[in-house]
């Protein structure tokens, strides 16, 4: 074996950590809206531990994966939700526009 023969490339600790989450295209760069969550001491734990091992660069980042990792792992459940969601939302600006008629409809 020659000295300029590569070896394999080995997956990158985040690499396997990503995959483990079931996060098939994690970027940083489609990340555009910040949450603020409060965590838990053994939560904050973990993440840091994450970014410690070099997997994450940041608290952030770790818990958007996480998060990321588990609405794709039940990808069918959280698009119902969101459609019940949206449906809701329709739902209660007709009751809204109907409520404002009736009280302005009255005063008039």
């Amino acid at each position: 074996m020659s000295d300029k023969e590569e070896k394999p490339k080995r997956e990158t600790l985040r690499e396997r950590v990503l995959k483990n989450l079931e996060v098939d295209a994690f970027e940083e760069s489609d990340r555009e809206i910040p949450v603020v969550a409060r965590m838990n001491k053994r939560v904050v734990e973990i993440l840091d531990s994450l970014v410690a091992i070099g997997a994450f660069k940041s608290r952030s980042e770790a818990a958007a994966a996480l998060v990321e990792g588990a609405i794709s792992s039940r990808e069918d459940l959280f698009d119902e939700i969101r459609q019940q969601a949206a449906s809701l939302s329709k739902r209660q600006d007709a009751a809204m526009k109907a409520a404002q008629d009736a009280v302005l409809g009255k005063l008039g």
